[in-house]
């Protein structure tokens, strides 16, 4: 798996979107809009990725 900038994630029941990937670590900022629509589900990047920060308030 490789994200881009864009993709989005679904975790818990919330929506986020990447937003810089760099090395093994993906910011994830959370979607304003009602779009229910996503790539991946947060465990499918955690096997890939190490870690995983969130930017903003939720």
């Amino acid at each position: 798996m490789k994200l881009n900038i864009g993709n989005r994630i679904k975790y818990e029941d919330s929506i986020y979107a990447v937003v810089a990937v760099i090395y093994t670590t993906v910011y994830l900022r959370a979607v304003k809009d009602d779009s229910t629509d996503y790539a991946y589900e947060i465990n499918e990047v955690y096997k890939t990725y190490r870690d995983i920060e969130f930017l903003g308030k939720r």
